[in-house]
Formats: C-alpha cells, sequence, structure tokens
C-alpha cells in the first residue's frame, strides 16, 4: 500500500525509474483504427473496447512532434514564417543551453528557432532547426481537427526548412485526474505505480515514476510519467498520467513520406498512447472520467 497525500506537491521525488529506449524500431507500421483492433487489445483483461469515448476526458495537453533533420544552411529566422503572427503574437527564442561542468562552469547557447503562442493561449506552435511541435491546451478539439492542424504547420515548415530526414515521431497526451479524495491509494487508479518497502512508512508526501516500455504490436514505445500535482480544489488529489508515444525512424529524402503514410504512422501513435493508456488506468479512474 503507498497512500499520498493530495494536498502536497510532487517536489519529494519518491523514484524515478527510466529503463533504456530500443536503438532503433522497424519502419514498418502496423494498420490499426478504432474497431479493427481487438486482437491487439484483447491481452489486457476486461479491457474496455479502445473506441472508448469518456464524457470528463482528463486531457489538460496535446502534443503532435515531428523531429529532424534540416540542411545546415536553413534561415533560423525564417523559421517563425510558418504561422500567421497575428494570431501567435507572441514569439520567443527556442534555444540549446551547454554547460561545462568542468572548471569552466561556462554556458553556451544555441538559438535553434522559434516557440510561437496563439493569442488565445491555447495553441503552441515550435518551429525549430530539429523539427517541429505542436501543442493544444485543454479543452481538446478531437484526434481529428488536433492532428490536422499539426500537419498543416508541418507543411509550412517543410516549404522553409527543407528537412534532409525524419528522426522520430511523437503523440503525447497529458492527463490530470481529479479525485475527490485528499488521501488516495494509487494503485487504486492507475496500474503503473511504485512499490514502497513494507519497512517504510506507506503514507508518502511526494510521488514521480517514469518508465519507457517497448510496445512491439504498435513499432512504438511509450514513455509513461506519473505524479501529484497541487490541486486546486481543497480535499481533491490530481493525479498526472502523462504519456509519450513515439517511433525512432530514419526517413532519408529519397524515401519520402506520403502525407498518407505520414498520417498512418501519427494515427498508429494515437492508439498506441489509447492503448497504453487503458492499460494503465483502472476501473475506479474510468469511473471518474466517464
Amino acid at each position: 500500500m503507498c497512500l499520498i497525500h493530495g494536498t502536497h506537491c510532487w517536489h519529494g521525488i519518491l523514484a524515478h525509474l527510466v529503463l533504456v529506449r530500443r536503438a532503433a524500431l522497424p519502419r514498418s507500421t502496423i494498420q490499426l483504427t478504432y474497431g479493427s483492433g481487438r486482437e491487439v487489445w484483447s491481452d489486457i483483461p476486461q479491457m474496455v473496447h479502445p473506441g472508448a469515448q469518456y464524457s470528463r476526458a482528463p486531457i489538460t495537453q496535446a502534443i503532435l512532434e515531428i523531429q529532424c533533420e534540416v540542411s545546415s544552411d536553413v534561415d533560423i529566422d525564417a523559421l517563425q514564417n510558418i504561422v500567421n503572427l497575428n494570431e501567435f503574437p507572441r514569439v520567443e527564442d527556442a534555444k540549446h543551453v551547454q554547460v561545462d561542468l568542468g572548471r569552466s562552469g561556462e554556458t553556451t547557447s544555441q538559438r535553434l528557432g522559434f516557440v510561437m503562442h496563439h493569442k488565445s493561449g491555447r495553441f503552441t506552435v515550435g518551429s525549430r532547426s530539429t523539427g517541429l511541435s505542436y501543442t493544444e491546451n485543454a479543452p481538446y478539439s478531437g484526434w481529428e481537427d488536433f492532428s490536422s492542424r499539426a500537419l498543416e504547420f508541418w507543411s509550412e515548415y517543410k516549404k522553409i526548412a527543407r528537412p534532409t530526414g525524419i528522426k522520430r515521431l511523437g503523440v503525447r497526451f497529458v492527463n490530470q485526474i481529479n479525485i475527490p479524495k485528499p488521501q488516495i491509494e494509487i494503485k487504486d487508479y492507475v496500474r503503473t505505480a511504485v512499490d514502497i518497502s513494507p519497512y517504510l512508512p506507506q503514507a508518502v508526501s511526494g510521488y514521480f515514476l517514469q518508465v519507457t516500455v517497448p510496445l512491439d504490436k504498435f513499432d512504438s514505445s511509450a514513455t509513461i510519467t506519473s505524479t501529484i500535482t497541487a490541486s486546486k480544489t481543497v480535499g481533491t488529489t490530481s493525479l498526472i498520467l502523462d504519456i509519450d508515444a513515439f517511433q525512432i525512424v530514419d526517413i532519408s529524402p529519397e524515401e519520402a513520406v506520403s502525407e498518407d503514410e505520414l498520417c498512418s504512422r501519427l494515427n498508429t501513435l494515437r492508439d498506441a498512447k489509447n492503448y497504453t493508456f487503458e492499460a494503465c488506468v483502472t476501473d475506479a479512474t474510468r469511473g471518474i472520467i466517464s
């Protein structure tokens, strides 16, 4: 048993478990859509149907990322032009910062591109020399709308950055499950959790777990992060379940990916994310979000 007090933040790190990612996954992907994935889902006992819709879906943030390599002569300043700056007025530099851990302690930074925020505060586009990211904050608009918007920005990004290869595809969803209890047993709500030694106190004030698992059925992997965040409601515990489903790929310009194939790969990652979510949560969680 591991009891967590919801009134505390997760800063007291309890466990950080990271498994090594596989080096490279096969490029082939499975064609899996809702309604056709029963065989894949059948290995989880009492699994709900993969097409289940939750009336109180806990998604607080959705992120789609395409990491790539670009030509060395790319115009960094032009990367902000993939959006309408009237719609995305707040623009920040995206930098890679490196600290010399030797005696000098010198810090160097390299400008990679821009992070641009929509005037509504709901949408963010990252346009960098390392790839494109698209973020949507709650309320989540649904996969079709979310992925279509991301691919529209990808289309503009390709015109300016001229990618020389795609290296990673990722679909990440951050879920916040608000449990109307000041103290919870974590495993009542998520199946992927930390075991506390029976010789230690079972009531803890901080909790953090991260693990990466291969999902061979989807030619993908998923990084699962679970933690507790401060709740805005007294007597409520807010449990975070962050799932990043990704494929490590090596697609060269000669193997130019069609929009249909890219959509297929991203749809597979969405299925992998949903599979992971359903595998992690319990019926108690489903009762809260249904």
